[in-house]
C-alpha cells in the first residue's frame, strides 16, 4: 500500500516556484491547473507572511495569487473547451477558488481596519473569474 502512495507522489507534478514557470507551461490544461495550485499556496503564503507582520510580502503573495487565477483563466479560454461542456475541468478550478475566496475571508477578518484594503482588490478579481466558472457550469445552455 505504501508502494502505491509513494508511486503516486513520484507522478504528481511539483508546483511552478514562480509566475514565470506557469506561463511556460506549453497544455494550457496543465498551465490552468498548476496556476490555480499556484495561487491557493501563494494565498498561503500571504496569511504566513501577515503572521510574521511582513505586509510587503502579503501583498506581494496576494498579487501573485490575483495574477495565478487570471492565468488560469486565459489558459482555459486557450483550451476551446467551454464550461457546460467539460465541466470536470472548471469545477475543480472553481472549487478552489471557493476555497481560496474563504481563506481570503478568514484572513481579513483577522486583519486590522487599516490593513484590509490590500485583500479587497485580489479577492474582487478571484471573486469575478470563480463567478464566470460556477455561471458557465451551471448556466443554462444556449
Amino acid at each position: 500500500m505504501t508502494a502505491f502512495f509513494t508511486v503516486l507522489l513520484l507522478l504528481a507534478q511539483p508546483a511552478p516556484a514562480s509566475l514565470g514557470q506557469l506561463r511556460a507551461e506549453s497544455n494550457p490544461e496543465h498551465r490552468a491547473r498548476q496556476a490555480i495550485e499556484f495561487a491557493a499556496m501563494s494565498e498561503r503564503s500571504a496569511e504566513s507572511s501577515y503572521s510574521k507582520g511582513d505586509m510587503a510580502a502579503v501583498k506581494a503573495e496576494l498579487q501573485n495569487m490575483e495574477k495565478a487565477v487570471e492565468i488560469a483563466r486565459d489558459a482555459f479560454v486557450q483550451t476551446g473547451k467551454t464550461p457546460q461542456r467539460h465541466a470536470g475541468l472548471y469545477k475543480s478550478a472553481e472549487l478552489r477558488t471557493e476555497e481560496i475566496l474563504v481563506r481570503l475571508g478568514d484572513l481579513e477578518k483577522r486583519m486590522d481596519a487599516d490593513e484590509r484594503s490590500v485583500v479587497e482588490e485580489p479577492r474582487t478579481k478571484v471573486q469575478q473569474i470563480h463567478d464566470a466558472w460556477f455561471e458557465g457550469i451551471m448556466g443554462k445552455k444556449r
